[in-house]
């Protein structure tokens, strides 16, 4: 049997080992980035590997008008399963439902597993986010979503287990007394885990002592390390691509761009999968009646959307972000050839401006969990975080607010795989 991490960013595999759970080395340090290629007649590669396959296509198919004919690059897939408006898209002439999209994934790292262990393994034990809907109906007809992603994978027997709860039980062993705020001996310790991904943050209270462990409260929300960059976006680099734009009318009025276009610079993870014809189409309309400042603007965005290019914004976007962890100042630099030269100054106070009304949702969060386990603040012995957004410094600094001298970094990546076998051997099964 597995544990599978599937993450909005990364997903980590881990298999039964003489009763502990170990990591299946299956990309580096057994992180493999949640990205999926494929090409027309090719098999399709996940992770590390699907980011050299795209980066080889951009040259290769470089002179062709539309990418999105010849190739196609997802990332956040994880997003597209749980979202209930996505139904699904077009690619190469073939509708994918979400499920078959997130499941091609997880085939592919399945047979890695597989060449791993030397087996066919059948059962999973998949990690899950503490909400996927609205309601108890809509999180169900979600969570069905993701069975069937593991059965497209060739998986016949799918449990769950709450991604915090996961990272809650791998810290058995490491607990009392070695983490900031607890103590040394043998009284229960109340552990609250901070799981603060790419798509997600969820949390879970924990009441550990010795080898037991009892779940007192969980919660969770659609807050993550994606938002964050697409509020960047939108704060910093839609504007270069013709956002708050005007074009003239047939009756010499100027109106504003439609925003949906621009917009969707900034929908990292929704743009490959979005049928961008009819947007192609708008842009070629609009640009004979923007204005001058505007029309290199649209044809750099044309042009984005032809060379399949989302990726690598993003990818300047969450490096910037990163910086931003160790040093007070970065920068977002991209270039769209001939159009566009995009060179933005980012430094932490301009991020904590652009991200405060998440800062104060995950603190609202902490707190709301911390009250459905009838506890108080003070009443936590130590929080640990997990998930690559939980090493924000703005996020650390409402956590040691909070709890001061209490807050620790767990396994980043791989805390939350670790303890998914083991939660669900001793029945915390979702």
């Amino acid at each position: 049997m597995y544990g599978i991490d599937f993450g909005t960013s990364n997903t980590v595999v881990t298999t039964g080992d003489g009763g502990k759970s170990r990591v299946l080395r299956l990309g580096t340090e057994g992180v493999i980035p949640s990205l999926l290629y494929f090409e027309r007649d090719k098999r399709p590669s996940v992770g590390a590997e699907a980011v050299k396959d795209y980066t080889e296509a951009l040259q290769l198919f470089k002179n062709n008008s539309n990418l999105y004919n010849h190739f196609r690059f997802f990332q956040a897939i994880k997003l597209a399963l749980k979202d209930p408006l996505f139904s699904g898209t077009q690619v190469f002439g073939t509708f994918w439902p979400p499920e078959s999209l997130a499941g091609l994934f997880l085939r592919e790292v399945k047979r890695q597993a597989d060449a791993e262990t030397a087996s066919d393994t059948k059962e999973v034990v998949l990690g899950r986010p503490v909400k996927l809907g609205t309601s108890p109906e809509s999180d169900a007809i979600l969570q069905e979503r993701f069975r069937k992603a593991c059965e497209f994978a060739g998986f016949n027997r799918v449990e769950f287990v709450l991604e915090p709860v996961g990272a809650a039980v791998s810290l058995l062993g490491n607990m009392p007394g070695n983490m900031p705020g607890t103590r040394s001996g043998t009284r229960p310790v109340n552990v609250l885990v901070f799981d603060f991904g790419g798509g997600t943050l969820d949390i879970s209270i924990a009441r550990i002592s010795g080898t037991s462990v009892e779940i007192l409260s969980s919660g969770g929300c659609d807050l993550g390390g994606y938002m964050l960059n697409e509020d960047i976006s939108r704060v910093r680099i839609i504007n270069h691509f013709g956002f708050s734009g005007k074009f003239r009318t047939m009756t010499g009025r100027y109106l504003d761009m439609p925003t949906w276009i621009t917009d969707q610079v900034a929908s990292f993870y929704a743009l490959p999968l979005a049928d961008i014809s009819m947007t192609r189409r708008t842009i070629k309309d609009l640009i004979p009646d923007a204005r001058p400042l505007d029309k290199p603007r649209l044809k750099g965005l044309m042009e984005f959307l032809d060379k399949n290019m989302a990726f690598g914004l993003f990818r300047q976007i969450d490096e910037a972000k990163i910086r931003l962890s160790a040093h007070e100042d970065s920068k977002i630099q991209f270039l769209v050839p001939p159009h566009l030269a995009i060179d933005e100054s980012l430094n932490r106070v301009d991020f904590q401006t652009i991200i405060e009304r998440h800062i104060q949702a995950a603190r609202n969060l902490v707190l709301q969990t911390i009250s459905s386990a009838s506890l108080e603040a003070i009443k936590i012995d130590a929080v640990v975080r997990v998930g690559g957004s939980s090493r924000i410094p703005l996020f650390i600094e409402m956590l040691e607010r909070l709890f001061p001298g209490r807050v620790s970094e767990g396994e980043v990546f791989t805390s939350i795989a670790l303890g998914l076998l083991e939660a669900r051997d001793r029945g915390l099964a979702a």
